[in-house]
């Protein structure tokens, strides 16, 4: 693109004032890409052109010059120049800047929209426009007007706040749309009255209730109201567009009664969060939504660990405690972090950020220690403190314990922030189920099923940590605790379990695999490590992986286990009621149908509960008897049932239990 002289004067004196006008038709100095010292840089002052003669080794127009020292997309670059040169009519007429300040208006930040609808971020930096925002904290966009006002609204895009402040009303929005709220926004909004206004679309529905969570302990006020008539994805500007007017948004929101915390503890409950299109724009009886098969076009599987784990499914990994359930998973993650080779097959992996959901671990002195000797790349892996439930009065963010139930649209905003996550590890999946009854299928299928749309949407594989129940005999799959619906849910399952000849060897075999080869298994042991800290050399563990794999099935494995201790059903029913109990009481009616769908026999249960002692006590005449340990158990006497008569401790012929669902006549 050409240019006369005195653009090409205006352009350098603003934006390279380093480059003097050497000659009538030469400007020469330093070149300002490659930052070089000597005059190496030529620029031809009729023009525009320019030439590197050093480093660069080539040269091109203004346009050129403007994305090789900004980064800017050519367009950018282009109505950067014009607006400099002061060729504002060349512009394209639908480009607009929005641009993001901070409290003193000191330009941060802007959106920029393009011609065909398109949208770029572009950071302000020693006094140039630089694309991306690494770096950048978040604003609201106008945070002046926000930071005065009483009353602001909320929107998803800078048009619509715009159309509102066309309207003199304060209004704001973040950059990036519906999903791209961050946390760091809600100060601004303390002890304001809020009203949200929602795109007509199921991202903006959860948008908005997102953000309403974020600042309800905050704000004053918090109200969400969605606009009558809206086409689906319309917006505030298409409400304007269709006879919308300032008084009738104000009459609409004096209307709407404001959020309470209570209201917004679950947003993922409502319907509208999970319907493709909210209710105003279906039919009330719902729809029904299909594609044909010839329309789904047919792709491999994406794995983490060839053969073994996928991405974009869920794994379960179960095993007895102290096995090295969490220390596999930290193995794992290491591969993952460095792009590290797999162990047996040696395939490499495609490196990742990996999240850690540990309820168990502590990040500091169990977590990365395992993960340092592990030889993992410790800025890839992220660990999750909890979710924001707001601020508090005084501007105190507030965190709570993340929930399957609730939080799985916060983790999904997680994965989108980094961008580059291959891996979440939940250890245990127990400590994250909420209010969701383990042993119901119906509850865990509800429960999984959006987790697994979760890891499916963002190609990211969930490795989920589960316990094994203690009943012997059945198969090893039905042993995985809680409802079969953990196993049915997970693409694939592995257990892990010792080796009955080497008490130091453990092994890592598969029990399912719906999507891969009957792979074999692997066998490992866990070695000491020492890591380097702040405080001195810190004792860790870590896994080491053997180089030949293992044939030797799980049900072989586990089951010889189990025949080597010589443990009875008895035994083995006294361990898991133990544990059953260990949090504390339980009604006698749950305890029973636990242990019945873990393969303990009612007779046995019974006899297990009078041999050490459990307490069982009425809280109700309609409440049923409630299930709990004794206050201390001598595990010694507990081992062997001494001085039994012909009917054990109880010595009387009938145990009646009202409430209870099972009588049981004689114990021997």
């Amino acid at each position: 693109m050409n240019f006369s002289a005195s653009e090409v004067a205006t352009y350098f004196r603003a934006k390279i004032p380093s480059i003097p006008q050497t000659s009538n038709d030469q400007w020469r100095g330093p070149c300002p890409i490659h930052r070089g010292e000597d005059n190496n840089f030529a620029v031809e002052a009729v023009t525009g052109r320019w030439y590197c003669f050093s480093q660069c080794g080539k040269g091109d127009d203004l346009i050129a010059l403007e994305i090789a020292l900004t980064g800017a997309e050519f367009r950018m670059a282009k109505a950067e120049v014009l607006r400099v040169v002061g060729r504002d009519d060349d512009l394209p007429k639908q480009m607009t800047h929005y641009v993001y300040t901070d409290a003193n208006g000191r330009a941060i930040y802007r959106v920029v929209r393009t011609a065909s609808k398109g949208f770029y971020q572009q950071r302000f930096e020693a006094g140039k426009w630089i694309k991306g925002l690494k770096g950048v904290p978040p604003v609201p966009y106008q945070l002046p007007e926000v930071l005065n006002a009483e009353t602001v609204y909320i929107v998803e895009g800078e048009k619509d706040v715009e159309t509102l402040r066309s309207w003199g009303l304060v209004a704001t929005c973040n950059s990036g749309g519906a999903g791209n709220w961050k946390s760091q926004l809600a100060p601004h909004f303390k002890g304001r009255n809020v009203v949200i206004l929602p795109d007509n679309d199921a991202p903006g529905c959860k948008h908005a209730w997102q953000v309403a969570a974020e600042l309800i302990n905050g704000a004053k006020s918090v109200r969400i109201v969605d606009l009558p008539d809206l086409p689906l994805h319309g917006d505030v500007s298409d409400w304007a567009a269709t006879g919308g007017t300032r008084e009738a948004l104000v009459a609409l929101v004096s209307a709407a009664p404001p959020q309470s915390a209570d209201s917004l503890g679950a947003p993922q409950k409502r319907e509208d969060m999970t319907d493709p299109d909210p209710p105003q724009a279906q039919h009330a009886a719902g729809t029904v939504s299909t594609r044909r098969l010839a329309d789904i076009e047919a792709k491999p599987v994406s794995w983490l660990w060839h053969g073994r784990i996928a991405r974009g499914k869920l794994t379960i990994i179960a095993g007895n405690p102290g096995l090295g359930k969490s220390q596999i998973t930290a193995s794992i993650a290491a591969v993952v972090a460095t792009g590290g080779c797999w162990p047996v097959d040696g395939q490499q992996c495609t490196p990742g950020d990996v999240i850690f959901l540990s309820a168990e671990d502590d990040p500091a002195d169990t977590l990365r220690p395992r993960l340092e000797a592990a030889g993992a790349i410790l800025t890839r892996v992220h660990f999750v403190d909890g979710v924001s439930a707001g601020y508090a009065g005084d501007g105190t963010r507030k965190d709570r314990t993340f929930s399957l139930q609730a939080d799985l649209e916060a983790l999904s905003l997680k994965l989108r922030e980094l961008g580059n996550v291959a891996l979440v590890v939940i250890d245990p999946m127990s400590a994250y189920l909420g209010d969701t009854d383990s042993h119901k299928n119906a509850d865990v299928r509800a429960l999984l099923a959006p987790l697994s749309e979760l890891a499916a949407r963002h190609n990211v594989a969930i490795i989920g940590v589960s316990h094994l129940s203690k009943a012997a005999g059945p198969p090893v799959l039905m042993r995985v605790s809680g409802s079969l619906a953990f196993v049915a849910a997970a693409r694939a399952a592995y257990i892990v379990a010792s080796d009955k000849t080497d008490a130091a060897r453990r092994f890592f075999l598969p029990m399912k695999n719906n999507i891969g080869p009957d792979g074999t298994g692997l066998a490992f042991r866990i070695e000491s490590a020492t890591v380097q800290s702040a405080c001195g050399p810190l004792a860790t563990s870590r896994v080491s992986w053997e180089s030949e794999p293992v044939t030797m099935t799980a049900d072989e494995v586990v089951n010889a286990d189990s025949a080597s201790k010589g443990t009875s059903a008895l035994e083995e029913a006294t361990e898991w009621l133990r544990d059953a109990l260990s949090d504390g009481p339980i009604p006698g009616a749950q305890v029973h149908a636990r242990a019945k769908a873990d393969g303990i026999a009612e007779i046995t249960l019974r006899r297990a509960s009078h041999l050490i002692g459990v307490k069982k006590d009425k809280v109700g005449m309609a409440s049923g008897w409630l299930w709990s340990l004794p206050k201390a158990i001598n595990s010694a006497e507990d081992a062997h049932v001494s001085g039994m008569s012909i009917f054990g401790k109880i010595d009387h012929l009938r145990e009646s239990q009202a409430g209870d669902a099972t009588q049981v006549e004689i114990e021997l």
